[in-house]
């Protein structure tokens, strides 16, 4: 039996940081979990109902195009996503686990798509359920296998928040359309403060988002290596702590940074640095600060807006008003600008975005800046 098998594992979680950048690394990440398991195929997949666009479904071994094709009749007699999706983020199980054997005896979604497809249960793991976003792994078995135990499910509890961090860092990096370009492009276009560092030398850069966000010294700062410093002892321990952890191979975590000033706290993501040729090439185990200031999102916002909901900048303009709370007038009269033309940039937002109404307009908004808030409020 794979399980356990160290090396592999090392292998796997270099694959999925990989993946957060390169959807073939994704692909191979998940075979390598396949085979891992020894099972008959493995999922990854991760819903949004607000930018469906950044939903993602990978599938391996069983788990095909010809699955994926045959699944939409059937998708309402699957209990697995609802049953995964109440359980917190972290969680590992079996569907034999979940259901009873009575119930699995006469569900239909078993017997008539799953058999003939040559899957008996799942190993699953939720990797995010919150916000209108789920996230799951999900390792299938053949009826040629035991079903999973203990064993595999400690294993996929360690792979687990590593699939999860590099969702996360997909977010920041593969919405944007200059995937392909150097990191410092990427980087300082984002409204996010990142900082790279590897191992104890300067930091590998620091974008204008967090040269921003650090110089307005409330509670953060950099030193003159540009390496990110909490002013609070204790929030500058468990940054210390999270670092320690990315760079012996671990996951990272989250982390609120209180501020002086009584703003709302700074958000910080520590993860691994992806590594790729075009962005840190020859880098291993590189660390990623992320570093969200909640108070900056929305005046910061209209350039983020536009990327992150596809819209042109005149709506993405209105869109960020409306979240400031600016009447309509108001705006037009700031602006110099007609009702008509302020008609027509909303209208226009409301078209790219499938809104029905300014409340479905900020929800959708809300949910793509504040990316990290679903994350943090499961933990």
């Amino acid at each position: 039996m794979i399980p356990g098998n160290t090396d592999l594992e090392q292998r796997i979680i270099d694959a999925i940081y990989r993946g957060a950048c390169d959807p073939k690394e994704l692909d191979q990440a998940i075979e390598l979990i396949a085979q891992y398991f020894d099972c008959a195929g493995a999922t990854l997949g991760e819903m949004d109902q607000a930018t469906p666009e950044a939903q993602i479904m990978v599938g391996v071994r069983n788990i095909d195009h010809a699955f994926f094709a045959d699944y939409g009749p059937y998708a309402h007699f699957d209990p697995a996503p609802f049953a995964f999706s109440a359980l917190t983020t972290g969680t590992v199980t079996a569907t034999d686990h979940m259901f009873t054997a009575e119930f699995l005896r006469k569900n239909i979604f078993l017997h008539e798509f799953l058999l003939p497809h040559g899957v008996d249960g799942t190993l699953g793991g939720t990797l995010l359920s919150a916000g209108g976003r789920f996230a799951m792994v999900g390792i299938h078995h053949g009826t040629n296998r035991e079903p999973f135990g203990d064993v595999d499910m400690a294993c996929l509890r360690r792979l687990t928040p590593h699939l999860t961090r590099a969702l996360q860092i997909r977010r920041l990096f593969l919405q944007s359309e200059l995937r392909g370009q150097t990191l410092e492009a990427i980087v300082n276009r984002n409204q996010t403060g990142m900082i790279g560092i590897s191992g104890d030398g300067p930091a590998l850069f620091v974008n204008e988002a967090a040269r921003v966000i650090t110089g307005a010294s409330d509670g953060i700062s950099l030193n003159r290596a540009g390496r990110l410093i909490a002013r609070d002892r204790t929030a500058a321990k468990h940054l210390a702590t999270l670092e320690t952890d990315v760079a012996r191979g671990g996951a990272g975590g989250i982390i609120q940074i209180q501020r002086p000033s009584g703003r709302p706290p700074y958000v910080v993501l520590v993860s691994p640095l992806p590594s790729d040729e075009n962005m840190t090439p020859r880098v291993r185990r590189g660390v990623l600060f992320a570093i969200h200031d909640p108070s900056r999102r929305i005046a910061s916002a209209v350039q983020r807006i536009a990327h992150l909901l596809h819209v042109p900048l005149g709506a993405a303009k209105i869109v960020a008003a409306i979240l400031q709370g600016v009447e309509l007038k108001d705006y037009a009269d700031r602006e110099e600008i007609s009702m008509n033309t302020v008609k027509f940039h909303l209208k226009t937002a409301f078209e790219r975005t499938g809104s029905r109404s300014q409340a479905d307009l900020v929800r959708r908004a809300l949910m793509a800046l504040n990316d990290l808030g679903p994350y943090f409020s499961n933990r």
